[in-house]
């Protein structure tokens, strides 16, 4: 087994408790609003940023890694929306940060020749940037762009074999792919698209690293888009040919749950429908899908794949704009049982408001990214019995989204970026003080008191 599938195996160990979580649904406390008396090193407060960027809990900090408008080292600048981003071990032992750019206007200081694709002899400004740091996962090694003249880079996912997928969220002509990037490529040479996959307005994908086929689960951020899968020929080869599916719910054509009628905890039996045209050629691929019933699913954001403590696969993806009060739904698909279940539905805006990207962090909670135009965009954690933490928020009155949430492959740094104020920070501090707390909060089982 090489460095990268053993690492790989390593975070998704480290991912299973995540597996405990029980569905909920707005019933436990959110704890930045009603912080608790604790023997813990934290409190489960916020302090305030005085450089106006990012709040953190007691003795964190940040750095910025990278802002819009840097010069990096091959001479071109840091792109602008930083959003999708995963981290990488490289041979020598450096830190790869594969960042999103989920812009889409022409940019005439990217080399043409290099560019996936340009309007009027201007490559498009879309793309990737490649973020190298020393062994400590903080300090700038180098920086380069790694994909460019691409379109609405949004998120994206990372592979078993330690290459970076991005994500295309346009449905523009000779647009809508995933592209697979090196961590390791110090060019602008070290991409290819994944044609087969599919061309849609792809948000995100997860490989299930328990499937022997080596399927790779995918969302579309649309307000009507689809759930999907794509099982390649060749395991391991996104860029051959496969098959693309859509997730069928059979009696729930929308799974947004406007009238309540789906509960938190409902399970429901899958089917997978065949999309006889990936590349949508004369129909879109969300149209082709819902042709032969696939479910609806309101705005598929982030997803990520995780073992249970059986070792078999879930994959959970959220739904930016589904669920009765429009607030968010988080998915929960289980490939062994053929069957997926609501697991979290928002119904209160200060509890969880429109999840985007999402990850697992080390220590085996899920964590949420928000993107909701509130001027105080929070990064949430979930403990194994349902009960929301914070762990970040946006400073300085900006509506800024949170995106791009990773760890170091060795879990001491968090990295995220805030997407309108372009910078990409990491984030440190003594993870064991937010473990104790999240812990305590278990214990407790605090509840609302209405």
């Amino acid at each position: 087994m090489d460095n990268s599938k053993r690492l790989f195996m390593k975070r998704a160990g480290q991912s299973s408790a995540m597996l405990m979580l029980f569905a909920y649904g707005g019933g436990k406390l959110f704890a930045a609003n009603n912080p608790i008396s604790s023997n813990t090193k934290w409190d489960g407060l916020l302090l305030k940023d005085p450089k106006a960027l990012f709040d953190l809990p007691k003795d964190f900090s940040y750095k910025v890694l990278m802002s819009t408008g840097d010069v990096m080292t091959d001479g071109l600048k840091y792109g602008g929306r930083p959003d999708g981003m995963g981290a990488f071990e490289l041979k020598d032992g450096s830190v790869a940060l594969v960042v999103n750019h989920e812009t889409k206007n022409r940019d005439k200081h990217l080399e043409l020749s290099t560019a996936y694709n340009d309007s009027n002899g201007r490559p498009f400004s879309g793309g990737t940037s490649t973020i190298v740091l020393e062994s400590d996962g903080l300090t700038l090694k180098r920086a380069n762009r790694s994909l460019s003249g691409t379109i609405d880079n949004c998120a994206g996912g990372t592979t078993p074999w330690n290459t970076w997928i991005s994500c295309e969220e346009t449905y523009r002509e000779n647009h809508g792919y995933a592209f697979e990037v090196d961590p390791e490529a110090d060019s602008l040479k070290g991409y290819k698209r994944l044609t087969h996959m599919g061309r849609f307005q792809r948000e995100a994908i997860t490989v299930d690293l328990n499937d022997p086929n080596g399927s790779v689960y995918q969302t579309e951020d649309d307000y009507s888009g689809l759930f999907y899968k794509f099982v390649p020929n060749k395991k391991n080869n996104l860029s051959g040919r496969g098959k693309l599916y859509a997730l069928k719910i059979p009696g729930v054509e929308n799974t947004s749950n406007k009238d309540g009628l789906i509960s938190v905890g409902d399970n429901f039996p899958v089917e997978w429908v065949r999309i006889k045209d990936p590349l949508a050629k004369s129909t879109k691929t969300k149209i082709q899908g819902k042709k032969i019933g696939a479910s609806i699913f309101n705005g598929g954001e982030g997803i990520i794949f995780t073992n249970d403590k059986n070792m078999t696969s879930n994959i959970f993806f959220t739904c930016k704009k589904g669920g009765k009060a429009g607030l968010g739904q988080i998915w929960k698909y289980s490939p062994v049982n053929s069957e997926i279940s609501l697991f979290y539905e928002s119904d209160n805006a200060s509890n969880l408001w429109e999840g985007d990207n999402i990850n697992i962090t080390p220590w085996g909670d899920l964590i949420i990214c928000e993107d909701n135009g509130s001027n105080a965009c929070k990064l949430i954690g979930c403990t194994p019995n349902g009960t929301l933490y914070p762990l970040g928020r946006v400073a300085g009155n900006s509506s800024s989204e949170i995106a791009g949430i990773c760890f170091s492959p060795d879990g001491k740094n968090m990295y995220l970026n805030i997407q309108d104020r372009g910078k990409t920070i990491a984030v440190t501090g003594d993870w064991n003080k937010i473990r104790e707390y999240r812990d305590e909060l278990d214990s407790n089982l605090v509840h609302y008191n209405s």
